[in-house]
């Protein structure tokens, strides 16, 4: 994963990260003594998002947040989004009006920060920043994306739903545990006739959001918060190997977890585990893409600009990504 200066070793020559699996980057970002705390968006270099602006060509764009009250049953016992609307005329005298919400940054469109999820075994996060440090320190936070720039670069959309559909018939439940092949999204992308570069932003289309979207209650109840199961990117030694030849600087996806939850965390191949720590990858997770995967089929093209201004908390875990595609 790498800039324009710099070329990096095949998977199985990444230099040894002690207590680490073979194929972690920790250090290679660190500058002058001090830990990197941006992973893979360091390869989002001035030269890449001026090659990126490129596809800027018609001006179209399309914001890829889901709006915050959709997730009807947030899972994983997280509470669900409110807004309280408030009239100021009575305690101001002004007619006019503020709002206060509520959301918990990991029960709607979001991003993973690089302190989200640790390492299940060895308790670190990227960089070797600990459990406990985590706790009581700002380290790995979102803040670091938003002081860098925020997100821009380069989005590709591999729309493995549709090609999906197109070769194999109805596709498979979103609330199945079906795990998405990393040869089927090399398929799917030679079907488009994309081809990806080093410091792409990778998105995958799997239908979660086209099944909430028409999901009823009960079924959405069902689906997101009493069973915690969906469908994802498998979570093997090939997909692993996959991402990494491929340098993304992020990835996003319109599923519960981008990999198919929940993970073999036993097996060792946990995408979280891969992209979050040994990477320091942005992991992007129920994004709409469905007014994108449109846009893109009309187009024929599935590149495009993508701009994301995370909310710019200290330390923060997850937010909104503020994501829009533009054309």
């Amino acid at each position: 994963m790498a800039d324009s200066q710099t070329t990096f070793p095949a998977f199985d020559k990444l230099p040894k990260v002690e207590g680490e699996p073979q194929g972690s980057i920790w250090g290679i970002f660190d500058k002058d003594g001090k830990k990197d705390e941006c992973g893979t968006l360091n390869l989002l270099t001035p030269a890449v998002v001026r090659a990126a602006a490129r596809e800027i060509q018609s001006g179209e764009h399309i914001q890829l947040d889901w709006p915050l009250h959709n997730v009807q049953f947030p899972g994983f016992g997280r509470k669900e989004f409110s807004q309280t609307k408030i009239d100021l005329n009575a305690s101001l005298n002004f007619k006019a009006m503020d709002d206060e919400l509520y959301i918990n940054t990991q029960s709607g469109s979001q991003w993973d920060s690089l302190k989200h999820f640790a390492h299940q075994k060895t308790g670190r996060y990227y960089n070797g920043l600990t459990h406990e440090e985590a706790t009581r320190s700002d380290t790995n936070g979102i803040h670091n994306w938003c002081e860098r720039g925020g997100i821009v670069g380069r989005g590709v959309l591999v729309d493995w739903l549709a090609w999906y559909e197109e070769h194999k018939g109805s596709a498979p439940s979103p609330v199945s545990r079906h795990e998405i092949l990393a040869e089927e999204l090399d398929k799917a992308l030679a079907w488009q006739g994309t081809k990806t570069q080093p410091g792409d932003i990778l998105l995958i289309r799997s239908g979660y959001v086209r099944w909430h979207n028409n999901a009823s209650e009960a079924e959405r109840k069902k689906g997101t918060q009493e069973n915690s199961i969906a469908i994802g990117l498998q979570g093997s030694e090939e997909s692993v190997r996959w991402l990494y030849d491929h340098h993304f600087a992020a990835v996003a996806g319109d599923t519960v977890a981008f990999e198919s939850w929940p993970p073999k965390l036993d097996e060792g191949w946990c995408l979280h585990e891969w992209l979050l720590v040994q990477w320091g990858s942005p992991i992007g997770e129920m994004w709409d893409l469905e007014k994108l995967s449109k846009v893109c089929k009309e187009k024929k093209r599935y590149t495009f600009f993508l701009t994301s201004a995370p909310l710019h908390v200290k330390g923060g875990i997850g937010s909104p990504p503020g994501a829009i595609a533009i054309f």
